[in-house]
């Protein structure tokens, strides 16, 4: 392992906890709530100093931290300690209820500022990655959009409603939307025709395009904690076939994976001049099966950015990651898909983000984005202990004009608590558990 990686992952940790506890600091500040310690990391104190009212640590354990205000933040079992007495001014409780619930607000807020910073200053310095790759059209599904509009493997779309399309980008920009149609102008084998492509009046989600490129049949990374990687497959791997059928390309890979009628998967891999046939059982992931795999993505051109257009596209592109966070969390709940399947812990989560730091430093900052986003929602989930729960108890105080009684509070604490606890220990059963599946099936 690269000490230097090691030490951008920690350090990269320890912004997204700063970040958060820092909200929390100023809101405090803000409202005139004094702070007794604003700590990185938990455990021992490492390094320490008082500043003000205020002890400043850092602690033995990096992944987390606190900060803690004047009286306690309701979080724990300092509740019935605070509503035992009046307030003190500077003290937590002293402030109103709906100045705590812009405290508990800042934390997560930081962490979704930061997301949309993150990816801003990507797309100031690099700019904005696009597409080289010519419209050329890859595998075409079997009673797909573009199956119907008579579209073949290897036609190249020119033109959408007459404007050209110089990149694959392009195409699908182009491509018309739910309830609408486009007149395709398509060259196949050097002979131009046009189609009509028309798109049913239903959720983009629910639309099987039919439209991809021809990137080839090479896993670009095996996902952490999902089957392929527990199964043996690795980042470079070159799929040969799949329950014997080769794919043309990565759509048909794909296609083979998702429309499988019996699991395990057989799948034939090419790693260094060598053949290796893996069994590998898919997981429904509310939408489709699938094994945790996805494509090796040519290096894009940046498009140079100004300021405005860079701010705009950073939001656009953090609320659709939003939109898709919040899509799993929801499939968690209605139990579409597997919480067993689905949830990693810290170990887990480490890995990737050293993973990702001994590939480029952007797909990096992606990841760290992509967490602090994943940090902003896990806290506003109205669940006890995490700031969601505060809120929602700040809430009900102020509908009532006065607080949840003491008794009802801890014990709604105290379902949070085992709540977390056992999420946590299933987080960590499968990291553990993910760990051990793939040593056991490395192939060598």
């Amino acid at each position: 392992m690269n000490i230097f990686h090691i030490v951008e992952v920690i350090l990269a940790f320890g912004f997204m906890i700063f970040i958060h506890e820092g909200g929390h600091f100023v809101a405090c500040r803000l409202f005139g709530v004094d702070v007794d310690e604003f700590a990185l990391g938990f455990g021992n104190i490492l390094v320490s100093r008082k500043w003000g009212k205020t002890l400043y640590s850092i602690r033995a354990f990096p992944l987390g931290g606190f900060c803690k205000p004047k009286g306690g933040d309701l979080s724990g079992s300092t509740a019935e300690e605070m509503y035992a007495k009046a307030p003190q001014e500077g003290e937590f409780l002293y402030a109103s209820w709906w100045k705590r619930i812009v405290i508990f607000l800042a934390g997560p807020g930081m962490n979704f500022l930061s997301a949309i910073g993150i990816v801003f200053l990507l797309f100031v310095v690099l700019g904005e990655p696009v597409s080289t790759e010519k419209p050329i059209l890859g595998f075409v599904a079997p009673g797909s959009l573009a199956e119907k509009a008579g579209l073949k493997l290897g036609d190249t779309v020119l033109k959408v409603d007459g404007k050209e399309t110089s990149n694959f980008q392009d195409l699908l920009t182009a491509l018309p939307a739910p309830g609408k149609s486009s007149v395709l102008s398509v060259d196949r084998s050097g002979r131009t025709f046009e189609t009509k492509f028309e798109t049913p009046n239903l959720p983009v989600t629910a639309l099987n395009w039919g439209i991809s490129d021809q990137t080839k049949a090479i896993i670009g990374e095996a996902a952490m904690g999902q089957p392929a990687r527990n199964s043996g497959l690795q980042d470079g791997d070159q799929v040969l076939s799949i329950n014997g059928k080769q794919p043309v390309d990565w759509s048909e890979l794909a296609y083979l994976i998702r429309n499988a009628k019996t699991d395990p998967l057989q799948i034939v891999i090419q790693r260094e001049n060598q053949t290796h046939s893996v069994a590998v059982t898919r997981i429904f992931t509310g939408d489709y099966m699938a094994i945790g795999i996805s494509p090796l993505e040519e290096e894009p051109t940046y498009k140079k950015l100004s300021l405005l257009d860079a701010l705009k596209d950073s939001v656009t592109f953090t609320l659709d990651r939003t939109s898709a966070i919040l899509g799993g969390i929801g499939n968690l709940v209605i139990a579409k898909i597997s919480l067993k399947d689905s949830v990693a812990g810290p170990i887990t989560i480490m890995r990737m983000m050293y993973h990702r730091a001994t590939q480029k430093l952007q797909d990096f900052l992606v990841l760290v984005s992509s967490i602090s986003l994943m940090l902003f929602i896990m806290n506003l989930l109205p669940i006890p202990v995490v700031d969601g729960g505060q809120i929602v108890l700040c809430m009900i105080e102020g509908i009532k004009r006065n607080p949840v009684p003491v008794k009802l509070q801890m014990i709604y604490q105290q379902i949070g608590f085992f709540l977390i606890i056992a999420l946590m220990a299933l987080a960590v059963f499968n990291d553990f558990k993910n760990i051990f599946l793939e040593m056991h099936n490395h192939i060598h």
